[in-house]
């Protein structure tokens, strides 16, 4: 699946001519340069963009967006200067005073205005604000499960030792809405989740030299600090990476204790380890796969490659490694190394000059190796950066709210295990591939039509996608599965979800297992990590093997006599997950069976009867990892399902999962 977004592009161009046409007011026009140098992460399934934050100096009300568009083809690279005023001509004094943060969150753009005491949301796709929430002294924002919290000063910006505790505010990504509000330590910056659990660096900036040395610990489920952890003074960067340890920057206190990074590890109890130091000046960092890239620069004097400390930790080994930039002559011309935004692709660099704050900074790009590409005037002070691309969502464009699809756009994936109906539903036409077997089922199953296709028997699977980005929403079911399912005749099927957090567009990324109710209900029963492999075997009984040392075949019958095992395939298939316990027993007598299948209370597809919309309907927060350990997804890009029972049934045959369709359960019907 590729993708390609020039909404953005042709908005701004198209924006150009209708704002030169205006007379009644005054628009503030945004002006652009195309860029030379190597291609920005321009391929087929990347980014399409980066927005650039700019802070602005404070009392001026000039925080600013600028965005990069990364080229293509046919498109050279673009960097658009103070985008959210053109965008936005009604809003007053632009988008404010003093920007402090800017993130992508499905289909949104969230910036937070710290001293204007707001967080404006606009579209991620063309910068259009949505919507605004008040929060005063607001720093910075981190999401889960369709909610934003945004960390707050509460107290007026001045320095006083008196000033108050802080707070994080919990905000409905949906309606925009505060719902909640925790008492967190003094001046709170930055945030990052981990499991259940939001970690929030408490600063005490405005308190010095009395800082803040905390960490605060928030349980989601209660929305409460159930602890502190002590770290160091004037905490201020924080980031999780992807083995669940907490990076976390001190600023020390601008005189003889110095800036340093702190990494708290799991505890394997649910908690942290004793924060650790690394000795390395910190000012900004990020974490792309195993590699934490970082600056540290010295705010109180002018930088030069010598004041300039840049590098790569392993976050496996907290080892420290080579900055691909100690060599780059580039760097002796930053005035103010002010941020540091990495690919998360590509892993090329970009570093935010603030210049002397007061004046236009700039944006430097150098590619992975190092290698010096370009750079461009941006606006007042940049400080962050945000990607935006297939990240936002697998589809080939990014369709606006009223534009967006309850149902299946596309099927990813088709490969059924051997069963009665395979090689019908879809049917194979001599010579057909996997592709062709794939299209097929996009053309029985998306947009709402219904159609039907079989999984086969156990672990046979099927993997699709909407148009957008399905969001959890906590508190609610997120996405319903049709089945053919009637009463006494349940053939459940496991459901599965997957983030694309590389941003390609592919299904490649983890997979996480949706619980249902066996879990608890029938609790030991179930088998983890079962396996079974199935052999082809033509115009015969399909044998099949698996991990426990069994064995058996999937039954031809008098019904259905073409081929069972999926003709585009011709080698061994086997598959690996969760095996359901049997749910079939035999009500009547070995002469006259009358099988009967029992469905499960919830959590599986093809389990209930279409017409039981809540128990064929699935919960985004039911997700568990390889360890069965709860995780926290914001919204998923894939679904897969596969057959979760190995049995047979006498007459019946084998059960075999049937899916015939899916919806996004937060749009309305079309």
């Amino acid at each position: 699946m590729k993708k390609k977004i020039h909404i953005l592009m042709m908005l701004l161009t198209a924006t150009l001519f209708y704002t030169a046409c205006r007379h009644d007011e005054f628009v503030q026009l945004s002006d652009s340069q195309q860029i030379g140098g190597q291609p920005n992460s321009s391929a087929d399934g990347d980014f399409c963009g980066m927005y650039v934050l700019c802070e602005g100096n404070m009392g001026s009300n000039k925080a600013s967006v600028d965005y990069l568009f990364f080229g293509d083809s046919i498109t050279p690279s673009t960097y658009y200067r103070n985008i959210y005023a053109e965008r936005n001509p009604n809003s007053v004094k632009e988008l404010g005073d003093v920007g402090n943060d800017i993130k992508v969150y499905g289909s949104q753009l969230w910036i937070v205005v710290n001293c204007s005491n707001k967080v404006e949301v606009a579209s991620a796709a063309d910068c259009r604000k949505k919507g605004k929430i008040d929060i005063p002294n607001c720093r910075y924002v981190a999401f889960a499960d369709g909610y934003a919290y945004v960390s707050s000063y509460v107290g007026p910006v001045q320095m006083s030792g008196d000033a108050p505790l802080g707070r994080v505010y919990q905000v409905d990504t949906l309606t925009l809405q505060k719902v909640d509000s925790v008492v967190v330590g003094y001046q709170p910056e930055e945030m990052a989740v981990i499991g259940n659990r939001l970690y929030v660096a408490n600063s005490g900036g405005y308190r010095a030299p009395n800082y803040d040395c905390t960490v605060s610990v928030i349980d989601l489920d209660s929305f409460t600090e159930i602890q502190k952890i002590e770290v160091a003074p004037n905490l201020h960067r924080l980031r999780a990476d992807k083995y669940g340890q907490l990076w976390v920057s001190s600023r020390g206190d601008n005189s003889s204790l110095p800036s340093r990074l702190y990494v708290l590890a799991p505890d394997g109890q649910g908690g942290l380890q004793t924060p650790k130091a690394l000795d390395v000046r910190v000012s900004d960092f990020c974490i792309v796969g195993d590699s934490l890239f970082y600056i540290g620069a010295d705010y109180h004097q002018p930088t030069s490659r010598n004041a300039l400390a840049s590098g790569i930790i392993s976050v496996k080994t907290h080892q420290t490694l080579r900055s691909p930039l100690t060599d780059a002559p580039q760097l002796s011309e930053v005035e103010m190394a002010y941020a540091i935004a990495v690919n998360p692709l590509h892993r090329d660099f970009y570093i935010m000059d603030a210049k002397n704050y007061v004046s236009s900074g700039q944006l430097l790009h150098f590619l992975a190796d190092g290698t010096y590409d370009w750079t461009v005037w941006t606006g007042d002070i940049p400080c962050s950066a945000a990607f935006v691309g297939t990240a936002v969502s697998p589809a080939d464009e990014q369709p606006a709210d009223a534009e967006k699809s309850r149902y299946i756009q596309a099927v990813d994936e088709y490969c059924p295990a051997p069963g009665q109906f395979v090689n019908l539903l879809p049917r194979y036409d001599d010579g057909d591939t996997e592709e062709d077997m794939i299209r097929k089922c996009t053309e029985a199953l998306a947009g709402g039509n219904n159609g039907t296709v079989t999984l086969g028997a156990y672990g046979g699977y099927i993997t699709f996608h909407f148009d957008h980005p399905i969001v959890n929403v906590s508190g609610e079911l997120d996405f319903f599965i049709r089945g053919n399912t009637n009463q006494g005749g349940a053939e459940p099927g496991v459901v599965m979800v997957s983030v694309d957090d590389n941003g390609n567009g592919k299904p490649d990324d983890t997979w996480y297992e949706l619980q249902g109710s066996a879990e608890a209900e029938q609790a030991g029963e179930l088998v983890y990590n079962y396996s079974i492999t199935y052999q082809p075997s033509p115009m015969q009984s399909v044998p099949w093997t698996d991990s426990r040392g069994q064995s058996g075949t999937v039954d031809r019958n008098g019904y259905h006599t073409q081929e069972y095992y999926p003709l585009w395939h011709s080698q061994p298939l086997t598959f690996t997950g969760t095996l359901l316990p049997s749910n079939a027993e035999n009500r009547g007598t070995e002469t006259a069976p009358y099988w009967y299948l029992s469905s499960f209370s919830y959590g599986y597809a093809d389990n209930l009867p279409n017409r039981n919309r809540e128990g064929c309907s699935f919960d985004i927060g039911w997700a568990v990892d390889a360890k069965r350990q709860p995780v926290h997804l914001p919204c998923i890009h894939f679904v897969r399902v596969y057959t979760g029972v190995n049995q047979k049934c006498g007459w019946i045959g084998e059960t075999s999962t049937e899916v015939t369709g899916a919806e996004d359960l937060h749009l309305s019907e079309e």
